[in-house]
């Protein structure tokens, strides 16, 4: 056991929940601008707790849990008026951007001399998004409203190599996806992996000039100007000066590989573009993966960026933690601000327990943790951690019992296959206690 990294661990997370800093977003927030006999932290980390540790289908879950953990009895009507106010969301999304901020700990990297060392992070980009209550169609429309005329669509930003979101954001299901894509100018060094939703050639072009690097797949209805095309490594001359859609008929079956352009005439004095797609065929659907990217060919051959694009899969994985052991779900409210607080706090929920699995890592010398089971299966310890909390005790001993727990009952099942086969066969390496 590594007990310098149990003792920042545990620093980081009293941090996280640091009664005098949550007060201060309660107030900054505007939910609380006096203290009252129930504290802005009895109540976020309550709120937070029933989402973490069971469960929770209805506010008066929320409730029981709540009185249990402050042992208190207030009455359900109170408990759901403090939650209906105004600012109840804001306070809970002001404390999830403060997890992330404190709640930090690397879990993977690339290897030395990988291609991936030349990227300071890999940020996946995608939304999910659910029904909520059908009286909530005025703040959140849905884009399926004979099915669902409710919805939220949760955007996130996630690090690969922090295994844990950057920024997170919750919109109506009708928003622009685009709009919630990181800026350009962040990217410096940095590598954005995103899904067709969010394919947008002036975005790539301005990423690739801050000097970051995009990863985009696109309909199959692009159309540029190929100027240059590989296919299955061979160069090909007389594909040159066509445009996109006839290259893909002459070449189906094949992977190609193009320099493209997308002209700027008649596009509002936009310039041309220059960008490498690489077009994946999959046999069993009989069409073509339209990737788009600025990666180096040299550094990145056509195999090597569609395996990169299989990453984005992790971001997948985390909204199925999410829906399924965070209890990120539509609750039976036509309260606004109560529907959008609790999804908040769904999230913070699992922000703390990703950082329990991440942590475990380094403390403990056993190899990578998998989130999923953490998730799972830590929610009875981490209880215990959150009474120690508001009751004010030391939690070192119950936080080191929570990661012993975790170290046993949480290893990732195929770490052979995951170096072959998964996310560590690109040249990333966990980071770990013996690392």
């Amino acid at each position: 056991m590594d007990k310098v990294q149990l003792s920042k661990v545990g620093a980081a997370l009293a941090r996280a929940v640091n009664a005098g800093a949550i007060m201060r977003m309660a107030r900054s927030s505007g939910f609380c601008q006096r203290m009252r006999s129930v504290t802005p932290q009895e109540l976020a980390v309550a709120v937070i707790a029933a989402m973490a540790t069971q469960s929770t289908e209805t506010i008066a879950d929320v409730q029981r849990t709540f009185n249990a953990l402050n042992g208190r009895t207030m009455a359900y009507k109170p408990f759901h008026k403090s939650l209906a106010k105004p600012a109840f969301p804001e306070f809970m999304r002001l404390i999830v951007g403060h997890l992330l901020d404190e709640l930090v700990i690397e879990a993977l990297r690339p290897m030395h001399g990988s291609a991936l060392s030349l990227f300071d992070d890999i940020l996946l980009h995608d939304g999910s998004s659910f029904a909520v209550h059908d009286a909530l169609a005025h703040v959140f429309p849905g884009r399926h409203t004979t099915i669902s005329p409710a919805a939220v669509e949760v955007h996130s930003t996630m690090s690969l190599f922090g295994d844990q979101p950057l920024v997170l954001a919750i919109g109506p299901d009708t928003d622009a996806e685009r709009q919630y894509l990181p800026k350009p100018e962040a990217l410096q060094r940095q590598l954005i992996i995103g899904d067709r939703g969010y394919q947008d050639v002036d975005y790539c072009r301005a990423v690739a000039a801050s000097g970051g690097y995009v990863l985009i797949r696109h309909q199959t209805q692009v159309n540029p100007v190929v100027l240059r095309c590989w296919q299955d490594g061979v160069l090909m001359p007389m594909h040159a000066g066509h445009r996109l859609k006839r290259v893909m008929r002459r070449c189906r079956g094949k992977t190609v590989d193009l320099d493209v352009q997308w002209q700027g005439v008649g596009r509002a004095n936009r310039p041309d573009t220059r960008l490498r797609v690489v077009m994946h065929w999959n046999a069993r659907r009989k069409d073509y993966m339209v990737l788009v990217t600025n990666l180096a060919r040299d550094l990145f051959p056509p195999g090597h960026v569609y395996q990169l694009y299989r990453l984005r899969w992790q971001v997948e994985l985390l909204f199925k933690e999410w829906k399924s052991y965070c209890n990120l779900h539509a609750f039976g409210t036509t309260k606004a601000p109560i529907a959008q607080g609790l999804m908040w706090a769904a999230l913070a929920a699992c922000i703390i327990k990703r950082f329990m699995a991440k942590a475990t890592q380094t403390v403990f010398d056993v190899g990578e943790i998998s989130t999923r089971k953490t998730v799972m299966t830590v929610g009875h310890h981490l209880y215990q951690l959150f009474a120690a909390v508001l009751a004010h005790r030391t939690v070192r001993t119950i936080l080191l019992e929570l990661l012993r727990h975790l170290s046993t009952q949480a290893l990732r099942a195929h770490p052979v296959r995951d170096r072959k086969s998964g996310r560590l066969s690109l040249g990333i390496l966990a980071v770990t206690a013996e690392r």
